[in-house]
């Protein structure tokens, strides 16, 4: 089953925004399949329908669906014999997913399950991903590997880069870009290295990364990733992750500063965010 989408990652837990129809009728069947018919003779088409607290999806012809469902951006997993839309880790030729049960049974994608393991953009179970870190608390991205790195590209020019696609998703929403701040810029890049002994807003030295915050400012934030082989994969990581992507569209900053460093064949990657008095 190919349903390969990347995903934002969902922290609502809301079910899916449609009625629960009454229970009061009956399942039918024909050759093609199962129904099920109201006591007025009515049905559901192209709809999720809740019988005992149970949720089945009925197609455009009114008939139960099975397997894999895409609504919108998201994917549900309904049995292959009973219809009923399944949660909790599911196996599908031999691939293991994950169903939210407190996502509405939508498909984890790039993320870390609520049991601790990973799932990657396409929200098959992986025993190795990449974690990322937003203001103290994490958040978990894929260790995508869309886009290269080389000796010859150089990490200032990835972090001009990340600037350019920061308000480019500003621009999306309305919001004014954000200046290239040469002190934040040198605090992303000192603790763009800092990663590599000690991935967290934590220093090395145990102290907050706010020690290195330039004087002045108001407000200020942190966004880090390692492991994104480019500019573009490191920001798609990011506008999934809700806390990054508050970051990224606040309003209350003005300011940024990013840092890329290398370590070998891995990136770390920070974001610095401020605003001035």
């Amino acid at each position: 089953m190919k349903k390969r989408v990347f995903l934002g990652l969902v922290a609502s837990t809301l079910l899916m925004a449609v009625p629960t129809f009454g229970a009061t009728g009956g399942w039918k069947r024909d050759n093609n399949g199962w129904w099920y018919q109201f006591s007025d003779g009515s049905y559901v088409r192209s709809s999720w329908l809740s019988i005992n607290n149970v949720w089945y999806y009925m197609n455009g012809s009114g008939y139960m669906q099975t397997g894999w469902l895409k609504e919108g951006r998201d994917w549900y997993y309904l049995d292959t014999n009973n219809g009923d839309m399944k949660v909790g880790w599911v196996n599908v030729n031999n691939t293991w997913y994950y169903m939210n049960p407190f996502n509405g049974g939508r498909m984890d994608v790039n993320t870390y399950t609520p049991d601790g393991y990973f799932v990657d953009a396409s929200g098959a179970y992986q025993p190795e991903g990449r974690m990322t870190e937003t203001n103290g608390r994490q958040n978990n991205s894929a260790n995508t590997t869309s886009g290269s790195t080389s000796n010859q590209t150089s990490t200032a020019a990835f972090a001009q880069r990340v600037i350019e696609l920061v308000n480019d998703e500003r621009a999306q929403y309305g919001l004014s870009p954000l200046s290239a701040d040469s002190a934040l810029m040198n605090s992303a890049g000192i603790r763009a290295k800092e990663l590599v002994t000690l991935f967290s807003h934590t220093r090395p030295d145990g102290s907050s990364y706010r020690t290195l915050m330039p004087s002045g400012l108001m407000t200020w934030g942190e966004n880090v990733a390692m492991g994104q082989r480019s500019p573009e994969s490191v920001m798609e990581s990011w506008m999934n992750s809700q806390g990054h992507r508050e970051n990224i569209l606040s309003d209350d900053f003005s300011l940024i500063g990013v840092g890329c460093y290398s370590d070998g064949s891995t990136l770390y990657w920070v974001q610095n965010f401020g605003a001035r008095r």
